[in-house]
């Protein structure tokens, strides 16, 4: 008698804990899509798009353009000013003699 009530005292315990930690989800949890709302990781707190996005990038494109533009003609004009002031060597070697010429 006692070899059946012991075995089954074994198993009990197990027996508890896998309907513990089963498939089970506990009552206080949340579902996981009130957790991504409260977090603001859900789609729902994504903006949405308004406008023409045609209209948007070339706005962009406009704007980048013309910093570009404005870009170049800085490096032309400071190209140009350091090449005149003899900072810049075009295409030639610097000057490699000590003294005057014989």
């Amino acid at each position: 008698m006692f070899t059946k009530t012991a075995h089954l005292l074994r198993v009990a315990p197990r027996v508890q804990q896998a309907t513990r930690l089963g498939h089970v989800v506990p009552a206080h949890w949340k579902p996981m899509r009130q957790i991504c709302e409260e977090n603001k990781s859900h789609m729902n707190c994504m903006p949405v798009p308004q406008g023409s996005w045609k209209e948007y990038h070339a706005a962009q494109n406009a704007k980048w353009n013309k910093q570009l533009a404005a870009a170049a003609v800085l490096f032309a004009v400071t190209y140009t000013w350091l090449w005149q002031s003899g900072c810049i060597y075009f295409h030639s070697a610097p000057p490699m003699f000590n003294g005057p010429k014989q």
